[in-house]
């Protein structure tokens, strides 16, 4: 598992995602624990009731509050900070953020927390940084470059006065129902300390 965590890092540094004072997780199923890398730091096992206050703790609480998570990384990719000046929730602008994605959030303090995961998405700004949230370690990293992604055409869009459409919202529904299933599988998984399954591309 440290190695699989490494693997994670070193992807996300070499796109500019992982810096300084970024961290990295995994869920270790079938414990109370989590497997936290601070950038610059050696992978370490936390109790998820022991996590010291910082970016561990914001981790410890997604697992927390979200069975269905198997991964967490707190990132400071570029254009996904800069929603945190436009103070906003950015919209499902993309099918495949609809469908892995889900509704994010607008920028919010890890006091927030408890609210911002009862909606099921599985990015946003936390503090101001990059949360994503995944099923296992390689949908996180595709949620957050994924989010990356949709935040450019978003930010570029907005800055430049162009008009931005949400995708149907009929599009929204269904995403919504199999991102939810997908979420009620991995919660099932975890619950039963078994890792939860890769998912398809859509």
């Amino acid at each position: 598992m440290h190695e699989v965590l490494l693997q994670a890092a070193e992807r996300l540094t070499a796109k500019g995602f992982l810096h300084p004072g970024d961290a990295l997780s995994l869920r270790l199923p079938g414990t109370s624990r989590l497997l936290f890398l601070s950038q610059g730091e050696a992978p370490r096992e936390v109790e998820l009731a022991d996590a010291e206050p910082g970016l561990c703790a914001v981790h410890a609480e997604v697992y927390h509050r979200r069975g269905d998570a198997g991964a967490v990384a707190t990132l400071s990719p570029r254009w996904s900070l800069q929603l945190d000046a436009l103070g906003e929730a950015m919209p499902s602008v993309f099918d495949e953020q609809a469908r892995h994605i889900g509704r994010s959030w607008a920028p919010a303090h890890a006091a927030q927390m408890p609210g911002v995961l009862a909606g099921g998405g599985n990015a946003g700004l936390v503090d101001g940084r990059l949360l994503a949230i995944g099923v296992t370690r390689n949908r996180m990293l595709f949620n957050a470059e994924l989010f990356e992604k949709c935040a450019m055409a978003y930010v570029l869009a907005r800055l430049g006065g162009g008009r931005v459409k949400q995708v149907p919202w009929w599009v929204r529904l269904i995403a919504g129902r199999r991102l939810t299933k997908d979420q009620a599988n991995a919660a099932a998984s975890h619950a039963a300390g078994e890792q939860a399954a890769e998912l398809g591309a859509y």
